[in-house]
């Protein structure tokens, strides 16, 4: 269904992007953020099933400003160079990238953000700074150092409650936030990837209906 195209951020970047789109007209855009994996198998899947939802989707290789064509496995390997480029990068270059893929997505109405891991907290971010309709954040580690970054937008995340990453303290400092609806999930983190340890099927699939119950609800309403 996908292919892979190429986007500009507004700092003159250039990047890769998997472009995922419906059948017929899309009935929004979705920019989905990957893993600190980056486009792989799981990210690519995501972003068809959102198209299969009606959805014009772009999955921007947010690693293309350290490394080109990053697809790590599930290892101990993969997480490890993963977590490299994401400190060699930063936390606020991608957001440039983020922008531009919401930049092709213009034609198609409402935009939405939704972000695993390591996407989850970029998706954090940019809802507090991007012109966005809604952000869905899923295990986002890191969370608790951009808490005081306000959304603009409607965000719901999914918290895995025995997720090291996200303590009950700043579960509760997220939820009580006005623009955030919350559910924490007895699991672990990541807990949505079948490719990993801790992933949890019946958590999976009420996960998943909550994200898509919340795309209509703020893309579509």
């Amino acid at each position: 269904m996908g292919a892979i195209v190429h986007l500009s951020a507004a700092d003159g970047h250039r990047l890769a992007a998997y472009r995922a789109d419906p059948v017929g007209t899309p009935k929004a855009g979705v920019v989905l953020l990957h893993e600190i994996y980056g486009v792989n198998t799981h990210i690519r899947g995501i972003a068809d099933a959102l198209a299969d939802e009606g959805y014009a989707v772009r999955v921007p290789a947010l690693f293309d400003r350290a490394e080109k064509g990053v697809e790590l496995d599930y290892s101990a390997a993969g997480a490890e160079h993963g977590r490299y480029l994401r400190d060699q990068i930063g936390w606020d270059a991608p957001l440039l990238d983020v922008a531009g893929a919401m930049e092709t997505l213009k034609g198609f109405g409402k935009i939405a953000v939704v972000g695993e891991s390591y996407g989850a907290t970029l998706a954090w971010r940019a809802a507090a700074q991007l012109p966005l309709a809604a952000a869905v954040c899923g295990s986002p580690g890191h969370l608790d150092e951009f808490l005081d970054e306000a959304p603009r937008c409607p965000v719901l995340i999914h918290f895995g409650a025995r997720d090291p990453a996200t303590p009950i303290e700043v579960r509760d400092r997220a939820r009580a936030i006005a623009a955030v609806t919350a559910f924490d999930y007895d699991a672990g983190h990541a807990f949505t990837c079948p490719h990993r340890e801790g992933f949890d099927s019946l958590a999976t699939r009420a996960a998943e209906t909550r994200t898509m119950d919340f795309l209509k609800q703020h893309l579509q309403g």
